[in-house]
């Protein structure tokens, strides 16, 4: 396992109580593996720890409210 080998396996690796993740979570009813290009499905990302509303990418926790800035991506800038 990559984590292993950088000697990382206590903080990420596997999904366990205390370990950061990341992931996105949709709602039960739909099909990911129909839904793989549907990123409007999506409920939450959860990375470094920060849980966001998938459709606005505001923190829900720790810090509610928090917005994320994202950088600019077009090929014309």
């Amino acid at each position: 396992m990559p984590a292993q080998h950088l000697g990382l396996f206590d903080a990420i690796g596997s999904l366990e109580v205390g370990k950061l993740a990341d992931l996105v979570v949709y709602p039960p009813e739909v099909d990911i593996l129909a839904s793989l290009n549907r990123s409007e499905d999506i409920l939450y990302v959860i990375r470094g720890g920060r849980v966001r509303l998938g459709e606005t990418l505001e923190e829900v926790w720790p810090v509610k409210g928090r917005k994320l800035d994202l950088p600019v991506l077009s090929a014309d800038d």
